[in-house]
């Protein structure tokens, strides 16, 4: 049985990316992120499925069908690469921000289970 599919929105601000092989400090970009789990067999990994930046623009994860060469695509790559990478600051902080935002789940879905369960046990049997 696959595992519920886990998002959570992710803020960066002052974000920066990988041009002409130099992270550019003169493009900074602010916005949020979707991360996605990875999956089963993933623990704790995520992916970036979308990003809305901050002036409203909302860009899609490239795919197969929609996989355009544009501005756009490649933006979006740029931005989830320095995102999905544990090697950036930013990075870093996606992962424990994700990792904590998971955390927090399981639990609250463990406990409204329990719950669930101890009213059952505590209803009358008619």
């Amino acid at each position: 049985m696959s595992a519920a599919v886990f998002s959570c929105e992710y803020s960066f601000d002052e974000l920066t990316i990988n041009l002409c092989d130099r992270w550019e400090t003169g493009l900074l970009l602010y916005g949020s992120a979707e991360l996605t789990s990875a999956g089963d067999g993933y623990d704790g990994e995520f992916y970036v499925s979308a990003i809305r930046l901050d002036g409203g623009a909302r860009l899609a994860r490239p795919n197969h069908v929609n996989n355009a060469g544009g501005f756009e695509a490649e933006l979006f790559r740029r931005i989830a690469a320095v995102i999905e990478n544990d090697r950036t600051s930013a990075g870093r902080h996606a992962a424990e921000f994700f990792s904590a935002e998971y955390e927090q789940s399981s639990e609250t879905d463990y406990d409204t289970t329990r719950e669930i369960e101890q009213e059952k046990a505590l209803e009358p049997v008619a």
